[in-house]
């Protein structure tokens, strides 16, 4: 029994897989559209989980491709935004329901107590709804703490300037840019459990809509301090992976780190920071830091390209 779960933000789609293995489901999930409708195609699955909001085709289009040869798998939206039963795309894609995100677990116990009868353990305490970053309710989804690391990098290496973005087009007056910016915002940070920043993102939201931004000052503030405290819990983590890791001959470390970067396998991050500290050791202070900057954005041909600097100091 496979579940289809749909979504174009790669931190979304992860915690959100994350917490639907966590009820014991098996997932498999597509980035876009076009890749759900082929999927979807090539093999039988019991629900499919189907975000709304993507570019070239969105949610309501994929579904209605999807429902000419299938009229019975159910089609669940999730949106970010509340919709309308009566909604002339949402009655035409024959979508079977919808979920708002971020995802709350309790919505999803109570959607798969309809479709598969299913108790589910009770969700574990909430924590404060003010706080910056709440670290414990995404290491409950995420269950691993490398996973965890491996998505803070990803949320400050690819969405670190979104803020400055964002600013960029509000004063630019493209405000259709600025929204389509902050709707990849409100989704990231509500279900990274950043609830600060969500609760403002979700305000300014609102402003945008209506072609004004009086909330931007605040929201610049509060992404920042987010992004600290983020990138605050991303070096701790890093600090217990190095700690804890085994000590390995420099030499075998570096033939072991490039054979992963010349495959593109992401666990050359988690090997660089599980041996951080051989690393850093054994480089020049300037080209460790330009190897960890790589490694952060998981950029592996500039590393391949500067494999030389990887040499005793």
């Amino acid at each position: 029994m496979e579940f289809l779960l749909v979504d174009d933000n790669e931190i979304t789609l992860e915690i959100q897989r994350m917490m639907l293995e966590s009820c014991g489901l098996n997932v498999v999930t597509a980035d876009c559209g076009q890749a759900a409708v082929r999927i979807a195609g090539e093999k039988q699955f019991f629900l499919i989980f189907m975000d709304i909001r993507m570019p070239h085709m969105n949610g309501f289009q994929a579904a209605e491709l999807i429902r000419k040869n299938d009229k019975t798998t159910p089609i669940i939206a999730l949106s970010a935004d509340r919709i309308d039963p009566d909604d002339p795309q949402f009655k035409r894609s024959e979508m079977n329901g919808a979920l708002l995100k971020p995802l709350q677990m309790s919505d999803l116990e109570e959607l798969l107590e309809k479709y598969l009868a299913l108790e589910l353990p009770e969700s574990s305490e909430k924590t404060d709804p003010d706080l910056l970053f709440a670290y414990e309710e995404l290491l409950a989804v995420m269950k691993n703490e490398r996973a965890v690391m491996r998505l803070l990098d990803r949320f400050l290496n690819v969405h670190g300037n979104d803020c400055s973005n964002l600013r960029d087009c509000v004063w630019n007056g493209n405000y259709q840019g600025a929204r389509e910016i902050l709707h990849n915002i409100i989704g990231i940070s509500g279900n990274m459990f950043c609830k600060r920043l969500y609760r403002i993102a979700c305000t300014l939201g609102s402003e945008l809509r209506q072609n004004s931004c009086e909330s931007l000052d605040i929201f610049s503030g509060i992404w920042q301090d987010t992004i600290e405290e983020v990138a605050r819990r991303r070096s701790a983590l890093s600090e217990t992976a190095a700690e804890n890791a085994p000590e390995m001959n420099w030499q075998e470390l570096r033939e072991k780190f490039f054979a992963l970067c010349e495959d593109f396998d992401t666990y050359a991050a988690e090997l660089f920071y599980e041996n951080i500290r051989c690393f850093e050791k054994n480089m020049a202070a300037s080209e460790f830091e330009r190897l960890k900057k790589a490694i952060m954005a998981y950029d592996f041909l500039e590393i391949i390209s500067n494999r030389e600097v990887c040499v005793n100091v």
